[in-house]
């Protein structure tokens, strides 16, 4: 038994050291300050609090968070920007969880105009008084967003059912539209 317990120490030493030594890593690299409501992880990683309020079809209104990492180091002069998305949308008759692929598309001629593209699998729950199911529900499916110059945003989502009950739940198409990205 004290063999045992001397292996879960030693094991538990080296995962803190390796943790250790990798973050430490990372906190010797230089960082940028955070700007507004961005905050940057990394080059490629960071988070955005609130980057939508919505109102669709079946959770009301929402608002969206989100993180981002990109897939290209250098995109001061790309044209398309690939990206992966993972976002949090909770509402007053539910809540959405999506991961996906975010396209970005802004070209340098135009600094003021971008295409944001997302597709995205989400899984949903609703609750209160969502509009055209039944509350205490969770449904899988999937979303396409379109978001034009960081602005005005569209989305659309076909969700099936995946929890067990009694009740004849059907698949329904929803829709989501806002402000933000």
């Amino acid at each position: 038994m004290k063999g045992i317990e001397k292996y879960k120490i030693v094991t538990i030493l080296l995962l803190f050291l390796c943790t250790n030594t990798i973050l430490s890593q990372e906190s010797e690299k230089k960082e940028k300050p955070n700007q507004g409501f961005v905050f940057r992880l990394s080059e490629q990683d960071v988070i955005l609090p609130i980057t939508s309020i919505e109102w669709g079809h079946p959770d009301r209104w929402s608002f969206t968070s989100r993180y981002i990492h990109s897939f290209e180091k250098e995109r001061k002069r790309r044209l398309w920007q690939n990206n992966l998305g993972l976002s949090i949308s909770p509402g007053l008759s539910g809540g959405r969880l999506g991961v996906g692929y975010l396209g970005i598309y802004s070209p340098p001629s135009l600094r003021e105009f971008a295409l944001f593209i997302e597709l995205r699998s989400v899984l949903l729950r609703t609750w209160g008084n969502p509009l055209s199911t039944i509350p205490n529900t969770t449904f899988v499916g999937a979303e396409l967003k379109i978001c034009l110059s960081w602005l005005i945003n569209l989305g659309a989502g076909y969700y099936s059912p995946i929890t067990n009950s009694n009740e004849n739940i059907n698949p329904f198409w929803g829709f989501h539209f806002g402000i933000g990205i």
